[in-house]
């Protein structure tokens, strides 16, 4: 039997653009068929005003989910699983939509053991994490992940040959894991990551590892529309550690609301971003 709701799963909604992601789907949704959204924060709560936004076909769920804790994710996955098996789903193929915003950013180079630790755990395992618990609960075909990335994981960024490496088509998760280690190792003393070829910010490190990821599951799922995206440079508080941003939070959920519900083709394992970070367009595919 057809499924006659859409399911999307979207983290990190407290603030910023996750939070303009879970307004627009809760007063702008317009598809076809009611929504409903498992709205992800660290301490499972919503602002108090999203309830009365929400259009009487859209269903707002929070829940608590914290990348840094593998059995928050399982935690989580299971019960969007088993929700949706008792609302006549059979567990597998329910989730139409899984939106991974969460994150974290430290603006400075060369920063303390923990907070790089913090960056690769949150960004890169941790969204990886939930790609791989929700894999088996998308339908399949046509179920989409939206990763979001930064143009700061842009390999321009990094050395020569270390490209090559992020880009060998047949990468595979664990060879990542092991350039991510290489990353971690060489930053282990300040200032060697960067003759080893790698950027100075983990935060970039996290993100390219984010997008070489979406690549590696978008081939290994061909069924599935498996994307990263740049939102731009959006007026958030992390954002504007990098001085004041240009773009709106709702200016920044465009591109990922776009490639999670717009039409995007047979568009997967790529990168998609604006030509600049200042624009406010849907963007479009780009160089990683």
């Amino acid at each position: 039997m057809a499924q006659q709701t859409r399911v999307a799963v979207v983290t990190g909604v407290n603030r910023g653009i996750g939070l303009a992601i879970l307004r627009s789907l809760a007063s702008g949704y317009a598809g076809p068929q009611p929504l409903v959204v498992y709205a992800s924060t660290r301490a499972g709560t919503l602002p108090e005003d999203i309830a009365a936004q929400c259009q009487p076909h859209v269903q707002i769920i929070p829940v608590q989910l914290s990348l840094r804790d593998p059995s928050s994710i399982d935690a989580l996955a299971s019960r969007v699983a088993r929700d949706q098996a008792s609302a006549g789903g059979r567990g597998e193929g329910v989730v139409d939509v899984l939106i991974n915003n969460a994150g974290v950013y430290y603006y400075r180079e060369f920063i303390p053991t923990s907070e790089r630790h913090d960056t690769l755990e949150t960004n890169y395992h941790g969204t990886l994490r939930m790609c791989l618990a929700f894999l088996p609960l998308l339908r399949n075909p046509g179920g989409r992940i939206v990763n979001l990335s930064s143009q700061t994981g842009r390999l321009r960024w990094f050395a020569p040959w270390l490209r090559p490496r992020f880009l060998d088509p047949d990468l595979t998760l664990d060879k990542l894991d092991a350039l991510v280690r290489e990353y971690d190792a060489a930053a282990a003393r300040p200032g060697d990551e960067v003759k080893a070829g790698w950027p100075p910010m983990a935060y970039a490190v996290s993100k390219a590892a984010v997008n070489a990821f979406t690549r590696i599951l978008a081939r290994e799922n061909p069924g599935l529309r498996i994307n990263s995206c740049c939102p731009g440079w959006v007026a958030t508080e992390l954002g504007a550690q990098a001085g004041p941003p240009p773009k709106t939070p709702e200016e920044g959920a465009r591109i990922p609301l776009h490639l999670a519900f717009g039409e995007i083709g047979e568009t997967s394992g790529r990168y998609w971003a604006n030509d600049s970070t200042n624009d406010t367009g849907i963007g479009k595919v780009q160089e990683p």
